[in-house]
């Protein structure tokens, strides 16, 4: 806003200039986008309880609910169920290229046979959240592809992979697996 400056101490009212008022709206303008984002996120959360409280069974169920948890959030996200030797088994997963819906994979999965230090072991040892991240690459170098490529690699993720969230997954009091929020070059994981 402009505010006109002038003298008290003269008879007549003299312009003296004209002062500039600022207000810095930048925390208003994030929060709105903040609340935009949850508003957006708990109605997608919100549609996917209906869809799958039609499924018949539960995985399809889980597929569904990750469908619509993924949109504005993730790219691909991984379900790895523990099998009876404690081991953990894929279950579902998202196509490997463009981004698309979460689906079931073959019955006849097999281990998926993690390192030491996994963020998906670390989720099940903490009973929560853990996030991984390459950090910023220029995905035009060829080099910056190959290291991409590789990280995603070593941690059984698909290629192009930067950013990775696991949770832990529980029902009645115990670890049951693992869930995986991945995201490629262009965005950052939020919580």
């Amino acid at each position: 806003g402009f505010v006109r400056l002038g003298s008290p101490l003269g008879e007549e009212p003299v312009p003296l200039g004209v002062g500039w008022l600022f207000a810095d709206v930048t925390g208003q303008k994030t929060a709105e986008k903040d609340g935009a984002q949850v508003r957006f996120r708990y109605q997608q959360l919100h549609r996917a309880d209906r869809a799958a409280a039609e499924c018949e069974n539960s995985l399809e169920a889980a597929t569904l609910q990750l469908d619509f948890a993924l949109a504005g959030f993730a790219d691909h996200a991984l379900v790895d169920l523990v099998d009876d030797a404690g081991r953990l088994i894929r279950i579902a997963a998202t196509p490997e290229g463009e981004p698309g819906p979460c689906r079931p994979l073959p019955a006849n999965a097999v281990p998926v046979g993690y390192g030491t230090g996994h963020p998906a072991l670390q989720a099940i040892e903490r009973l929560g959240t853990v996030r991984a991240s390459l950090g910023t690459q220029d995905p035009a170098e060829p080099e910056s592809r190959a290291r991409t490529d590789a990280w995603a690699a070593a941690r059984r993720w698909p290629p192009g992979t930067v950013h990775g969230l696991a949770a832990a997954l529980s029902s009645r009091g115990r670890t049951v697996g693992v869930l995986h929020f991945l995201d490629r070059q262009s965005t950052r994981l939020n919580s």
